[in-house]
């Protein structure tokens, strides 16, 4: 429990110094968190035993990252090349490559990325600088609230199929949780930031984001139970690994910043 403890802390302050940096500091950033769970991914599916299609999907994780990020006419230039270099490692002489492998790992390479950089996409949005916090509130304060409510009240399975653990009653302790931490942060901006604060919205916001990062809790554990891994790692101890403690964040990113860019109203000054 004390190593739990710590290592969830060092992880929060180096999350936090990242998320307060400006926003080259926070792509890296964002970009080496990619990195690690494609790392942890490759290793979790067996693609990890193939060293150059390892090392080529890697690569791609920061063009990509990069490439959605500063320019999207860079983007597709990255995705053909990639698309390219796949086939010839398929192609090449004595290879032992699947089609279905390069099918994995271009689709854990985008999935991840793209989800992923989506926190630099709300960054850079009118007042991102308050609104990329709603991602890791909606998502964290999901999976504490889950955990707390299924261990205290559980007693009703929510899919047992993909995680047996998972209760019902954690389902709605995590989304009590979301929504709690939204409108407790909406009061912190609107009165400590003299930011106006829409809170049915941020409400709404709290709904949304717990019910998708759920859903990316599902999704992960699903790839888990199918090739028989408890955690993807071990790079914080207590926690697991890099994509143990980002699935529902990866997963989260997009649909808090599809609601923020289109609905502009959650915050003004």
């Amino acid at each position: 429990m004390k190593e739990r403890l710590i290592s969830g802390l060092i992880g929060a302050a180096v999350l936090v110094a990242v998320l307060l940096s400006d926003t080259i500091i926070l792509n890296i950033g964002m970009a080496v968190i990619s990195f690690m769970a494609l790392h942890e991914m490759y290793e979790a599916v067996g693609l990890a035993k193939y060293l150059p299609l390892k090392i080529l999907g890697l690569a791609a994780s920061f063009a990509f990252t990069f490439a959605y990020s500063f320019d999207n006419k860079i983007l597709m230039p990255v995705i053909f090349f990639y698309i390219l270099a796949l086939f010839a490692l398929y192609m090449k002489k004595n290879s032992k490559l699947e089609l279905q492998d390069i099918s994995k790992m271009f689709f854990l390479t985008i999935f991840i990325c793209f989800f992923m950089v989506h926190i630099v996409f709300i960054r850079r949005l009118y007042l991102g600088k308050y609104l990329i916090w709603t991602v890791f509130i909606g998502a964290f304060l999901t999976d504490t609230f889950a955990y707390l409510a299924g261990r205290f009240f559980g007693r009703h399975k929510l899919c047992p199929r993909l995680s047996p653990k998972k209760t019902i009653e954690g389902s709605i302790g995590g989304l009590i949780g979301s929504c709690a931490g939204m409108l407790v942060y909406g009061v912190i901006v609107r009165f400590f930031c003299n930011i106006g604060v829409n809170f049915f919205y941020m409400l709404v916001l709290g709904i949304a984001s717990s019910a998708v990062a759920q859903f990316g809790d599902l999704a992960a554990s699903r790839i888990k139970r199918q090739y028989g891994i408890k955690d993807y790692g071990n790079i914080m101890p207590g926690h697991g690994g890099v994509m143990d403690r980002f699935d529902s964040v990866i997963f989260t990113a997009p649909a808090v910043y599809l609601m923020v860019s289109n609905i502009p109203v959650f915050f003004n000054l």
